[in-house]
């Protein structure tokens, strides 16, 4: 058997064995790590930090490495998920991936935060990935209701283990609870594209369109292009 193909076997067992609640033997997944250089930059409220700036604009350049990874693995039904799933884990590869900063600036005028950056990603990280949002959505189920109405919020800066958290819910159907912990992450990220994407797709799932237009309006103005796709699909004569 070839490598690629033991890689794919043992990825599909693995998940089998974690969905099946059975204990999984430790195996060495063979797949060679592929490095890629991606960048991104991110432009900051005025009530965000550097220190936040940096922080998504990281995420982004992350995000768009592991995007090209996931496409291959998507069509080939490797992560037998649904979209929202899908995106939690991949936020989670995101926040456990290795990456090496090869270049950094921030504009003070603009407020942009610019990064370029390399990494290397194979299968093993997407499993390692899927793993733990087994072991995360295992804990949120035991969150008490005080926890769930009034989520408090890590002082870390992790936007991507953050996110994932979002998209389990969605994914969970538990949408208001998506809500309500968004709107706490939007006190710590006011102008995130990402996470009002996010926002948007819990009030579609919720038929509340307008105020997933509103969301989807400030993504597409934060620059992120899926939102401003989703809403000409929604809204044409815009």
């Amino acid at each position: 058997m070839s490598k690629t193909l033991l890689s794919v076997a043992t990825f599909m067992s693995l998940l089998l064995l974690l969905k099946g609640g059975t204990a999984w033997p430790v195996v060495e997944v063979t797949d060679k790590p592929i490095e890629t250089q991606t960048a991104f930059a991110y432009t900051a409220g005025a009530k965000e930090t550097l220190e936040t700036a940096k922080a998504l604009a990281l995420f982004g350049a992350k995000f768009k490495a592991v995007a090209q990874r996931t496409g291959p693995l998507f069509n080939a039904d490797l992560m037998k998920s649904d979209d929202n799933r899908k995106m939690a884990i991949c936020c989670l590869v995101v926040d456990g991936l290795q990456w090496h900063l090869l270049d950094q600036s921030f504009d003070s005028e603009s407020r942009t935060y610019s990064v370029k950056i390399r990494s290397a990603l194979s299968m093993a990280d997407f499993v390692k990935a899927e793993i733990r949002n087994e072991l995360l959505d295992e804990k949120e189920m035991h969150f008490s209701l005080k926890e769930e109405m009034e989520p408090v919020l890590s002082p870390v800066i992790s936007p991507a283990l953050e996110l994932s958290r979002a998209y389990r819910y969605i994914s969970h159907g538990h949408w208001r609870m998506a809500i309500i912990y968004m709107d706490r992450l939007e006190t710590k990220y006011p102008h995130w594209g990402a996470l009002k994407l996010a926002k948007a797709i819990a009030y579609l799932k919720m038929n509340e369109e307008d105020r997933a237009i509103s969301a989807l309006s400030s993504a597409c103005h934060l620059g992120v292009q899926e939102a401003c796709l989703k809403i000409n699909a929604l809204d044409p004569s815009d």
